[in-house]
């Protein structure tokens, strides 16, 4: 369907218009799309922008492979904690588990994980268009 299409399908009107800039070679690969999809450059915009996911972020830092490794391991030995519990559990066994060693493993970890977190969003933060 092509021309200016001032209400959705369900009848609501389109009435915001926001101007987008392109240079001259973004603006004819737009065109071609369009065409080829034999809708209108502004339905094509819209389909692109709504219905579609587009992704503008950088890729986050490489993992470091040690720390990769670390936090692995951790992983592994607080699965196999949890299994072993859980498991001494549906056995009817009464495990001891030390709460404050426990706690003491979580709590040096978890600034760790939050240190490896804002290193890691640092990149979706440094987006490389200034949308609004």
């Amino acid at each position: 369907m092509r021309g200016a299409k001032t209400k959705r399908g369900d009848g609501v009107p389109r009435k915001i218009a926001h101007p987008v800039r392109f240079a001259a070679d973004e603006y004819e690969e737009l065109r071609r799309k369009a065409n080829q999809a034999q809708i209108s450059i502004s339905e094509f915009i819209r389909r692109a922008a709504i219905n579609k996911q587009i992704r503008t972020y950088k890729p986050p830092p490489q993992v470091n492979r040690k720390f990769y490794q670390e936090l692995s391991a951790i992983g592994v030995n607080l699965n196999q904690l949890v299994r072993a519990v859980n498991t001494a559990n549906k056995a009817g066994k009464l495990v001891e588990v030390d709460a404050n060693a426990i706690a003491d493993l979580v709590g040096s970890i978890i600034p760790v994980i939050k240190q490896a977190q804002r290193d890691t969003l640092v990149c979706f933060n440094d987006r490389e268009d200034n949308q609004e």
